[in-house]
């Protein structure tokens, strides 16, 4: 086919090689669009080979001489951009319109350029540059008019611009579009903490030096790691001793002030507008409500679980009837005296003492807790409330304040709820993130017992998209998005969150200390047979109802005679 090729076209073996390589990155990968991109109407070989050759992909003829800012709403696969551009001052607007309209599409975009004149070195470094500077890592450049050997340019953007030169010769393997991210030899990544535990704090190690620390931190640096990159911390200027605000950090971060920005940001609608800022989830998190564990029943309540009152009734039912129609029947008479007649009723009496002594031992040792809370009508039946803060309830769907605004006691201040929650007070239920709750539920690990629960039956948000910032059209973004699936694989995120408990202690921003109350066995006392005494005082009252009774009959039909 290439022989062919030179035949008709006149093209020479070099940039017939140069076009094997491009059908074969276009047959190795996912499914291409190819762009050929030519404002200015030059005569670059791509014309001829684009018509007769690669007719097995889609194409766009690009021709036009203005931006295309929304390109990225028709695609999601990958783009193969082949650009004709000239050697005069229209390429920087070429380059510029084309950056542009590939907004958002840096990730999927190859770039090859073609320049319209002969082999210039300065010309290459300044095209090339330009490129880096606009996000644009996978771009390959070479001009119509060489010497002596086609030379490919290409660049490495790490740890600053260097100029990469390449010849296309047979037996060479030169491949396009290196991967240029696999190694930023030290280069150092800006980025700014939010200073909100357990996302990211400030600590002083043993040399007295500032150290940075807390789950995102270390996603961060282990990120870094893999890359043979370091972290460098971006001092905030703005309220200064404060956690970050994220509209601060995308300002930042639009800038090119910094690369990254360490903090949990959720993707809503109200911040839909700035969505290419935001990396790949981290974690897709919710908002429930931590309940206090339910208590177990007190001691007078666990004698109304030995027997409940319908099965006393009915057995006490039994045995009147038993009683009666042994007494009438005469029939019965020898079965009633007969020796297994007399040791019946005395085995199922043992048999019912014995096993009511059985189940209350095991109450007393083990005592069954409170009906469990399993939804918000439960919260409304009950005496639970949840305390929250008035800005957030707000935040809510309309129809679920209006139905459930009683389950809630609402504060403005958040450092009172901040400290009754910190301090594991069970008086209220609270809500509370997932990503904060698993390092409550670390810290509950040192408690004698839990004190708090997790309620996914009591959730305000289920799916809560959670992101860290980036510069827009960020040469990171790819890369972080694969390092995100692959520690989620290992679990390795959940045990960053759960260790920034420990890093908070080492830090002295937290204490391991137990908040539960330890339980003392104690023995029966009066109060805790309360049940008995009633019980023993309905019978006593019945039968001396029943006396009374007997009495009046006496002596009112003595009464009688006597007239």
């Amino acid at each position: 086919m290439l022989a062919s090729l030179n035949r008709s076209t006149g093209l020479s073996a070099e940039l017939l090689d140069l076009y094997g390589l491009v059908v074969h990155f276009l047959l190795s990968g996912e499914h291409t669009t190819l762009v050929y991109f030519n404002p200015a109407g030059l005569d670059c070989s791509w014309g001829v080979l684009w018509q007769r050759n690669l007719t097995a992909h889609p194409q766009i003829v690009w021709q036009r001489n203005y931006s295309y800012p929304d390109l990225y709403y028709q695609f999601n696969a990958k783009l193969l951009v082949l650009a004709c551009l000239p050697m005069d001052s229209r390429a920087a607007i070429q380059l510029e319109i084309l950056a542009n309209s590939l907004s958002h599409l840096r990730t999927v975009v190859r770039l090859l350029i073609e320049v319209a004149g002969p082999d210039q070195v300065t010309l290459a470094r300044q095209y090339l540059s330009f490129c880096l500077r606009r996000s644009m890592l996978h771009v390959e450049l070479y001009f119509r008019d060489y010497h002596h050997s086609l030379i490919l340019y290409s660049f490495r953007a790490f740890p600053s611009f260097e100029l990469v030169m390449r010849w296309i010769s047979v037996g060479q393997g030169v491949k396009l579009f290196l991967h240029k991210l696999d190694d930023l030899r030290g280069h150092r990544l800006r980025v700014i903490p939010d200073l909100s535990p357990p996302n990211t704090f400030f600590y002083r190690d043993a040399r007295g030096d500032n150290q940075v620390t807390g789950y995102l931190w270390d996603f961060l640096a282990t990120f870094a790691g893999r890359l043979n990159a370091g972290l460098e911390v971006v001092r905030p200027s703005w309220r200064a001793g404060s956690a970050s605000d994220s509209s601060y950090m995308l300002e930042y971060s639009a800038k090119g002030l910094i690369d990254v920005g360490l903090t949990t940001t959720l993707i809503t609608k109200w911040n839909l507008w700035a969505i290419h800022q935001y990396t790949y989830p981290l974690l897709v998190s919710s908002w429930c409500t931590m309940l206090p564990v339910e208590k177990p029943l007190a001691t007078p309540d666990l004698f109304g679980r030995i027997v409940c009152p319908t099965l006393a009734m009915t057995l006490l039912l039994i045995i009147l009837v038993t009683w009666l129609v042994f007494r009438q029947l005469r029939c019965l008479t020898r079965l009633k005296n007969s020796r297994p007649a007399r040791i019946v009723p005395h085995l199922l009496t043992l048999l019912l003492l014995t096993t009511c002594s059985a189940q209350l031992l095991s109450l007393l040792i083990f005592p069954p807790y409170h009906v469990r809370i399993a939804s918000f009508e439960d919260l409304l039946r009950g005496d639970q409330k949840i305390l929250g803060m008035r800005n957030e309830f707000y935040n809510f769907d309309g129809a679920f304040r209006a139905r459930y605004a009683g389950v809630f006691y609402l504060i403005d201040d958040p450092n009172e709820l901040y400290d009754l929650r910190n301090h594991f007070n069970t008086t209220w239920a609270y809500t509370m993130p997932y990503i904060k709750w698993l390092v409550i539920k670390t810290q509950q690990r040192h408690f004698s017992k839990p004190l708090f629960r997790w309620s996914k039956d009591l959730c305000f948000f289920d799916f809560m998209p959670t992101s860290v910032i980036v510069a827009p059209d960020s040469i990171y973004w790819e890369s972080i998005k694969d390092f995100t699936f692959r520690i989620h694989q290992a679990g390795l995120m959940k045990h960053w969150i759960r260790k920034s408990f420990y890093d908070m202690i080492k830090a002295g921003k937290m204490s391991i200390k137990d908040y539960s109350d330890l339980e003392t066995l104690k023995p029966l006392n009066i109060g805790d047979l309360e049940i008995v005494w009633r019980v023993c005082g309905a019978a006593i009252a019945v039968a001396s109802a029943i006396f009374i009774m007997e009495l009046l009959y006496f002596y009112i039909n003595v009464f009688f005679n006597s007239l």
